[in-house]
């Protein structure tokens, strides 16, 4: 009896293997059975336009199979793009509640579900989800960037300069030109009140981030006039050429009224004289014109402004060669027509834009530092070509 019991223990343990692997295989088999339902019945619910049951049937089925998790993330996008932002909230806070998922799939759920709460204009909570993930690896930057956006649309300009550590330590130039705009709104303001070490301290850290900044040389030669230093002044608006000849246009007069105060005309010229060799700008032509008018006469400011009509032809440059043209003492054309000219082409400009956006095309007859549109700072330039610079 007891060699027969030695002889069936083999037995019964290969039997109860084989029974606990079929056992395995039978619950393998109703998970997937399970999670096969839940998604023909998600599907169906789509089908059928209960979306709302249909998203709860398939976050169901997530916790099912992991393997899921990115058709999640593609299933809250589409709604997300569709406008459907409570249904993408519904997908990814449901994501960021699950405690098992991987660390990169939880920093992808709270950034996407971060940029659900800004698209609904819900910035606090949107804040606190990109917050979380300042030191991420994947999502750091990232999040710096969509911060920046929401102090931005928030006017918090203290909050985006509290965070500069990290934006450095990132170095990231579209991140670091933002923030010497948060230095340049704060100078605005202290220039408003005249405080003149607090504008001039702002600018030059918000030079130090950004070194192209116009925006900051043209706050500084601003403050400068103010307080009478016309020769720092006149340097900060060389600089704007400098650093970007698309801005230049719109600081020519006052750099014009900076050297008339210096009694150093001739140096200006000379300075405009390069800026209209190298750039054939509009604005830069007409003001080198009244210098030429001024020490050789009418008649070779007029013949200069052929010539410059011939290489670059503009609506502006023509407007003022039409003025030129009235203003002679003796004239070979009937006066009347040169003024209707003149009439018809200052109507014209009128209702031509002054500016648009280099970022996305936004047009404007007023400057803005920042685009109305798509909120980039220092985009909106003159407009070059037959009806700009």
């Amino acid at each position: 009896m007891i060699e027969l019991l030695f002889l069936l223990l083999p037995v019964a343990m290969a039997y109860g293997w084989f029974m606990g692997r079929n056992s395995i295989k039978q619950n393998q088999q109703i998970a997937k059975q399970d999670l096969s339902i839940k998604y023909s019945t998600g599907l169906n619910y789509l089908l059928s336009n209960q979306q709302d049951k249909a998203i709860d049937s398939l976050l169901d089925a997530l916790k099912v199979e992991d393997d899921s998790v990115e058709a999640h993330f593609a299933m809250a996008n589409l709604f997300r793009k569709r406008g459907e932002l409570d249904r993408a909230l519904k997908v990814h806070e449901h994501l960021v509640r699950l405690n098992h998922l991987p660390t990169k799939d939880k920093q992808q759920a709270v950034f996407e579900l971060g940029k659900d709460f800004l698209s609904a204009g819900l910035y606090d909570r949107a804040e606190t989800m990109f917050t979380k993930l300042l030191k991420s690896k994947d999502y750091g930057l990232k999040s710096i960037t969509y911060l920046l956006k929401i102090f931005q649309s928030t006017k918090d300009w203290q909050q985006g300069i509290d965070r500069q550590k990290l934006i450095v330590k990132y170095d990231d130039k579209r991140s670091l030109h933002t923030l010497a705009n948060f230095y340049c709104e704060l100078a605005t303001t202290a220039f408003e009140k005249d405080q003149f070490i607090e504008v001039i301290e702002l600018l030059e850290q918000a030079l130090i981030l950004d070194p192209n900044s116009c925006r900051a040389n043209w706050l500084m030669a601003k403050i400068y006039e103010n307080h009478q230093q016309c020769e720092l002044a006149a340097k900060c608006y060389q600089a704007i050429y400098h650093q970007d000849n698309e801005f230049f246009p719109d600081v020519i007069e006052p750099m014009l009224a900076c050297y008339t105060r210096l009694d150093e005309l001739d140096e200006f010229y000379a300075f405009i004289k390069k800026v209209y060799d190298e750039t054939a700008s509009s604005s830069a032509l007409i003001c080198y014109l009244s210098h030429v008018e001024q020490k050789h006469g009418k008649k070779k400011a007029i013949e200069f402004m052929l010539s410059a009509l011939k290489r670059r032809p503009t609506i502006r440059g023509f407007e003022h060669f039409v003025n030129m043209q009235i203003n002679q003492v003796q004239v070979d054309v009937n006066d009347d027509s040169l003024d209707l000219i003149k009439e018809l082409i200052g109507e014209y400009l009128k209702v031509k834009h002054r500016y648009d956006c280099r970022s996305c095309g936004f047009n404007s007859q007023i400057h803005y530092w920042s685009c109305p549109s798509c909120h980039e700072w220092e985009q909106l330039k003159p407009i070059r070509g037959l009806e700009g610079e």
